[in-house]
């Protein structure tokens, strides 16, 4: 009789120092987001594409990325285009395109353009295997052989007009466009470039009939490119490339919270952006699909915003990411088995033979959780502490979750910085008035006093760059605002990034921005309000619990 092969016990594994249970980014998760990717049930919603939602909306670390890799790895046809690589800078350089946007020329329909011309040829590119000119030239003729209806023809023009350099990257087919642009500009307008610079120096300034006239004849050249024409190349994929359903194009962009672009660029073109994902939607086996923060989507909307917008006719393309208890315990647990037995056993292994079963009088599962913004990165990174400190044991014990709370909370107070830099880049030092406070307090406990002191001390340092408050307490100090005001503003741009949590109305709980998905005004706020400090951020800001 052979022996069996004994197969060690969980509790004969010791954490070693550089063991953890994934990456805070997915891009360096490769290994854990392979073999322990949990499907919360959004996936379907992205292969189907004739499903419209294909904005994956998401604060950072809810595994946007991750969603967007798995779709990636499951897809047949899907092509990645990183936001960087698309020479976007060569816009935000333009001397004749920065001169004319200034003046007050709307450049959205020949962003539009550009996406539209991008999304198509790299779609036909793609399908018909154009790597060369040689091959270029094939596909043209071989689509004009199959063209059955006579109103694809003007598509067939357009892409005859730029056919020739369908082979060649996307990054030289966006400067030939733009070229193209300018050029015409310079020729309607009757100005070049080099001359432009000397219309706008202070000593040569233009007159305000010259400025309207450049408007005017510059917005007409900007509103006459090939929008028609790029509609109808749509159209012809839609009904006459693209007609098997077994066959589906995927075209994904994420990082688009990244500095591929000059800002004030960015985010038009990232408006642009979402307009042509709407137009796409018409293409029954082509499917246009991005991640974007939702901060940074507000910042596009705000920046962005003309008369008449109406954000709800957009919220049919959303997929917004949230996670329940159960799905959150579900990554903690494939995770810990996948690093243990990968390495200690084959035994299964979850957080219960690990975690002790209760911190205090809490379980030990719900102290961590409580810790998060309910998003994968946060259960992550706080069990990556734990076994940090666990080194040498083969489990984590309340004391060793309680050490790992103090970096962990650091680290999560820089992190909510880093998201909310572009619009507080004050907020860590706001964060100041909060600390060795009670864990729950009343809106009025922040007393004139306490607003007033540290208005003075935030203004006597130097400032990084203006925000909303630093606004706010310079008002306060000028007697422009009283502190009631202050504390009100304080508080709901608190609550709005997730730091705080508030009790809206005395017969309910309290509500976070992350359970509500709602934001919150001054007005909504009375001094009477209750007011609860996020457990994540109790550590660094030194809060006692109640």
């Amino acid at each position: 009789m052979s022996k069996m092969k004994r197969t060690k016990k969980p509790e004969t594994f010791r954490f070693r120092h550089l063991d953890a249970i994934g990456a805070s980014a997915a891009e360096d998760d490769v290994e854990f987001l392979q073999s322990c990717f949990v499907d919360n049930g959004y996936l379907p919603y992205l292969h189907e594409t004739t499903d419209p939602r294909s904005i994956i909306l998401g604060r950072t670390g809810t595994g946007k990325t991750a969603l967007l890799r798995k779709l990636c790895g499951d897809a047949e046809r899907v092509i990645e285009i990183q936001p960087e690589s698309l020479a976007l800078s060569y816009i935000s350089n333009s001397t004749i395109l920065n001169f004319i946007s200034d003046l007050g020329v709307n450049l959205d329909t020949f962003f539009r353009l550009l996406w539209r011309h991008v999304f198509t040829v790299e779609i036909l590119r793609r399908h018909f295997s154009i790597g060369s000119n040689k091959s270029n030239r094939f596909f043209l003729q071989r689509l004009v052989d199959f063209i059955k209806h006579k109103q694809h023809r003007e598509a067939v023009e357009y892409l005859r007009q730029w056919g020739e350099t369908f082979w060649e990257e996307t990054e030289y087919r966006i400067k030939e466009i733009t070229q193209k642009l300018e050029s015409e500009i310079e020729g309607s307008i009757g100005m070049k470039a080099t001359e432009l610079n000397v219309s706008i120096n202070p000593s040569k300034r233009i007159t305000e009939e010259q400025k309207k006239e450049i408007i005017q004849r510059a917005q007409t050249v900007v509103n006459r490119v090939q929008v028609r024409e790029l509609s109808s190349v749509i159209n012809l994929i839609d009904e006459e490339v693209l007609t098997d359903p077994q066959k589906k194009y995927y075209i994904v962009i994420d990082r688009l919270d990244e500095d591929w672009v000059e800002d004030r660029v960015r985010y038009r073109l990232i408006r642009s952006l979402i307009d042509t994902i709407r137009n796409f939607n018409s293409v029954r086996y082509a499917k246009i699909i991005i991640a974007i923060r939702i901060d940074l989507l507000q910042r596009v909307y705000r920046l962005t915003r003309a008369p008449g917008f109406q954000e709800e006719k957009l919220a049919s393309l959303y997929l917004p990411l949230r996670w329940t208890k159960a799905q959150l315990i579900d990554i903690l647990d494939t995770r810990i088995d996948h690093l243990i037995q990968r390495t200690y056993t084959n035994s299964q292994v979850s957080f219960r033979d690990i975690l002790p079963q209760q911190i205090g009088k809490q379980l030990a599962i719900d102290y961590i959780l409580d810790r998060t913004f309910m998003r994968p990165r946060d259960v992550i990174l706080y069990f990556n502490q734990c076994i940090a400190k666990a080194e040498g044991q083969p489990k984590i014990s309340p004391r060793i979750v309680s050490i790992a709370e103090g970096e962990y909370s650091k680290e999560r107070l820089r992190s909510l910085q880093d998201e909310w830099s572009a619009d507080y880049p004050n907020m860590t030092t706001f964060t100041e008035i909060l600390k060795g406070s009670k864990s729950q307090f009343l809106l009025s406990d922040l007393t004139k006093e306490d607003c007033e002191n540290f208005c003075l001390d935030f203004l006597s340092t130097e400032i990084e760059r203006e925000d909303d408050l630093s606004k706010t307490a310079k008002l306060l100090y000028n007697d422009s605002i009283k502190a009631e005001e202050f504390r009100k503003k304080l508080i709901a741009i608190f609550y709005n990034i997730g730091l705080l949590e508030v009790k809206l109305e005395k017969f309910e709980g309290f509500s976070s921005i992350i359970s509500r998905q709602t934001s919150i005004s001054s007005a909504d706020l009375d001094d009477n309000m209750r007011i609860k400090i996020h457990p994540m951020f109790w550590r660094v800001l030194g809060i006692k619990p109640v």
